[in-house]
């Protein structure tokens, strides 16, 4: 069924870091793990908007927000990386070396996770993305977060359409790890659990172990798209990506005024 949207998708410019930050955060905050990474939201909005600052704009990254056409908020907003043949090569090399990168050798871009839960998914996702993407270009899927008063109006659906089509016209394949909040839309879309990684977070949490104070086991789920799991992939013209983009830029919005709602 094919209904007129309420919003239009666009590329996120560096003015819209601020609210970029604030959404990802307030979108968070449902959601228990989350309140286990950082002691306040404020904190947690800081180290959102250093990370948002080293990649919008970075030719590598891609930022998407879906804007409300009748009162012009930005309401959501997704982000892709699509790392470079050399960026692939140098972290094979590290990872083949056993190297352990100290803080000043964080990538540009990437989250500065604070010790604890946080550095222990990360650092199993990080195993995961290295054994699956090994020598391969592909597509990352870093943030998909809708603002909880715009939700359930298709923003996140088209979001990761917009993805979708974008790995399509580039003929590589996606990768994203996905919470219990943000799996099922991903499902929806054809993307695959590849594996997971149960978290018991009575484990992380002050004085939960003999009171669980609502916390128990919370599962992170490696997915991929279907091409990724064995599917030789076609190597992507050079360019393709930022001419894509350029022309998307141009002409401002990205999505058309109409989308298709399941």
């Amino acid at each position: 069924m094919v209904l007129p949207s309420s919003f239009e998708l666009a590329p996120a410019e560096r003015k819209d870091i601020p609210m970029l930050a604030r959404i990802h955060v307030i979108a968070c905050l449902p959601d228990n793990a989350f309140a286990l990474y950082f002691a306040t939201a404020a904190k947690f909005e800081k180290c959102v908007t250093v990370m948002l600052e080293e990649q919008v704009g970075d030719s590598t990254w891609r930022h998407i927000k879906a804007v409300d056409k009748k009162t012009r908020v930005l309401a959501a907003w997704a982000s892709w990386n699509l790392p470079t043949e050399h960026q692939i090569r140098e972290r094979d090399e590290k990872s083949a070396a056993k190297k352990i990168e100290a803080e000043s050798g964080r990538a540009k871009g990437e989250f500065n996770f604070p010790p604890g839960l946080p550095s222990y998914v990360q650092e199993d996702t990080d195993r995961w993305l290295e054994r699956s993407t090994r020598g391969k270009r592909h597509l990352l899927c870093k943030a998909l977060f809708t603002d909880p008063l715009f939700q359930r109006q298709g923003m996140g659906n088209a979001l990761v359409q917009w993805g979708n089509r974008l790995a399509d016209e580039l003929a590589l394949p996606i990768f994203l790890q996905g919470s219990p909040f943000g799996y099922p839309i991903y499902k929806k879309h054809g993307f695959e659990t590849v594996q997971h990684l149960d978290v018991d977070l009575r484990e992380w949490a002050p004085d939960a172990k003999n009171n669980d104070k609502g916390y128990g086991i919370y599962r992170l789920r490696m997915l991929s798209t279907p091409a990724s799991n064995g599917v030789q992939e076609r190597t992507p013209q050079p360019g393709r990506f930022d001419a894509k983009i350029r022309s998307s830029c141009r002409h401002g919005v990205v999505e058309s005024n109409k989308l298709e709602l399941s």
